[in-house]
């Protein structure tokens, strides 16, 4: 389990918990769960030379 700490600008805020309301769910935390789930996150090493075998290897992970 990882938990993070999100600073929201008011904005944000409000559609967080819009969107709590539309979906019935009873807290902000379930609300940014169910959002996050709509990303995809591509995740490449950037302080590694490309032709290094640990960055060739990671990329078939």
């Amino acid at each position: 389990m990882t938990k993070i700490l999100i600073d929201l600008s008011e904005q944000e805020d409000k559609i967080v918990e819009v969107y709590k309301l539309v979906n019935g769910l009873k807290t902000k935390q379930e609300a940014i769960k169910h959002i996050v789930r709509y990303f995809e996150v591509n995740i490449t090493p950037k302080n590694l030379k490309k032709d290094e075998d640990y960055y060739k290897k990671s990329l078939k992970f």
